[in-house]
């Protein structure tokens, strides 16, 4: 009997798993099916915003500029991204896949409406179908054979089966793509955890091995002096971080501000400081960036709100005191979702001079250019109150909180 027991307790076990299993796969090819309609949906919203600018822009004319339209196009990628929590160039980037698969890999495009391709496998198939060259025959072959791979592969595998495809498929020369991939060079800046942060470049492969030997031959150096303790790692990471700052004799300055609260400056509290297009930082780090400091601002707040309480008279011109108070208090675009570092910002007046708006502290904040005329070109909306908080509201009237302080 006991034996008997067992063996039904098994078989319980073996269905509750096949059930579970089964139960995965269902949701999964639903959240397939899913993330292929969002896409579809974010491509009717921008379809409308190109055919009604009105929507987006106002009904201030008979007939609609050109220009018009981009900025209708891009108050509802805005409005979409504010909506979704998800960033402008990744709203242009999923209204960009569908577009790609629908016009050049219809089957693909059609497993993925049923859920039988992951999204990350139907972003391989975008991303590789849009470099092919402008031919049909091309799309109909890649689409033809990428399709049922694109439903069985996991997406590494996937993504080296789809890049192989196409080097078979297109005609070109590997000299003619790398001169094309190489106007895609970019730096990208990426904060961490606990006060650390990626900075990676996208350069050309005898480029980023030169600069690798050099970093390398310089790690060996500093490895081989007598009483050196850092790993290679810990120094290749210094090497790198003294030639881009030009901390090892380069003749590039380097500003960074950091918001301190003034207990910690003090040495009175350990809380965290906000260091300028990246965040919080430890007391510690903070206290030695502000020893090092060649000027300091006050910026006084109230202790339970964070809000702002010390508000400059008002003046014609923007001093750079008062430039760079804001620049500290705002550190980024303070369009919702946009990094932008605020030095590289406008300064803009949020109810305009002529409109009677002052130059203070309150009526000032930081807008990146594109989103900068899309407040004065568009339905979007700021305000700010009078503690220099920003609240937006997009074209379809959808109101953003405003975000917290970060001191």
């Amino acid at each position: 009997m006991e034996e008997l027991g067992y063996y039904s307790d098994q078989a319980r076990s073996d269905v509750r798993v096949d059930t579970a299993i089964a139960a995965a796969e269902y949701e999964q090819r639903a959240v397939n099916s899913h993330h292929a309609a969002t896409l579809v949906a974010i491509h009717s919203v921008l379809d409308e915003a190109r055919y009604c600018p009105e929507v987006f822009v106002g009904n201030h004319a008979s007939r609609f500029s050109r220009e018009d339209v981009e900025f209708a196009e891009r108050a509802a990628i805005a409005d979409l991204a504010v909506r979704l929590a998800l960033s402008e160039n990744t709203v242009r980037s999923h209204e960009s896949q569908a577009v790609t698969m629908i016009g050049r890999t219809p089957i693909t495009w059609q497993k993925f409406r049923w859920g039988d391709v992951s999204p990350a496998n139907a972003r391989i198939v975008a991303e590789v179908a849009a470099s092919l060259p402008e031919d049909s025959s091309m799309f109909a072959e890649f689409d033809t054979v990428v399709a049922d791979r694109a439903c069985q592969l996991a997406p590494a595998r996937f993504r080296a089966f789809a890049r192989k495809l196409r080097e078979q498929i297109v005609a070109d020369t590997a000299a003619e793509r790398h001169e094309s991939e190489a106007s895609l060079r970019r730096v990208i800046f990426e904060p961490d955890l606990d006060g650390m942060a990626w900075i990676s470049a996208y350069l050309p492969a005898e480029v980023a091995t030169a600069a690798m030997t050099l970093v390398d031959a310089e790690a060996l150096r500093l490895w081989a002096v007598p009483g050196e303790t850092r790993t290679m790692p810990q120094l290749r990471a210094d090497v790198f971080g003294d030639m881009i700052t030009g901390a090892g004799g380069g003749s590039v300055a380097v500003r960074v501000g950091v918001l301190i609260p003034m207990l910690t400056l003090l040495g009175q509290s350990e809380a965290p400081a906000s260091l300028e297009g990246y965040g919080p930082i430890d007391a510690e780090t903070a206290r030695k960036l502000a020893g090092d400091a060649t000027s300091i601002y006050r910026i006084l707040t109230d202790p339970v709100t964070g809000a702002i309480l010390d508000i400059d008279q008002p003046t014609k011109h923007i001093p750079e005191g008062l430039r760079r108070m804001r620049q500290l208090i705002d550190q980024t675009c303070t369009f919702p979702g946009c990094g932008k570092r605020a030095m590289n910002c406008d300064l803009d007046h949020t109810i305009d001079r002529q409109f009677g708006g002052q130059t203070t502290l309150m009526n000032l904040s930081h807008l990146c250019r594109k989103h900068h005329r899309d407040k004065h070109m568009t339905k979007w909306m700021l305000t700010q109150d009078d503690t220099g908080r920003i609240e937006w509201t997009s074209p379809t009237g959808y109101v953003t909180a405003p975000d917290p302080p970060p001191f």
